[in-house]
């Protein structure tokens, strides 16, 4: 059985398993180094270390503060493993989604 993780615990360097939640229905999960969280063109290791950056406490107060800035975005961005693709999970309504339908961002330990 594996354990859901949490994106706020998400370190770079880190490898996780990450897919999507589509209709309610997790599907997940192929093996993915995260590289970081990426804020226009800053990157930062963990998402404290981007909360710290904004001034901001929580996803939802972090995505006010990028778009009070500039507009600007807030992704996680990650690199598949198996089939060496880069991939971001982009920060709306508080939390991670992926993919044009806006499915949340799944995680869980390899």
């Amino acid at each position: 059985m594996t354990k859901s993780l949490s994106v706020t615990s998400l370190a770079a360097g880190q490898v996780v398993l990450a897919g999507s939640n589509y209709r309610s229905q997790p599907t997940c999960c192929d093996q993915n180094h995260f590289l970081g969280f990426k804020y226009n063109d800053t990157w930062f290791s963990t998402l404290k270390h981007l909360k710290e950056f904004l001034g901001s406490n929580s996803l939802k107060e972090l995505e006010t503060e990028a778009q009070l800035r500039d507009n600007g975005s807030i992704t996680a961005e990650f690199r598949n493993v198996e089939e060496d693709y880069l991939w971001g999970a982009y920060l709306w309504m508080g939390s991670f989604k992926v993919g044009t339908s806006a499915d949340r961002l799944v995680l869980q330990v390899v």
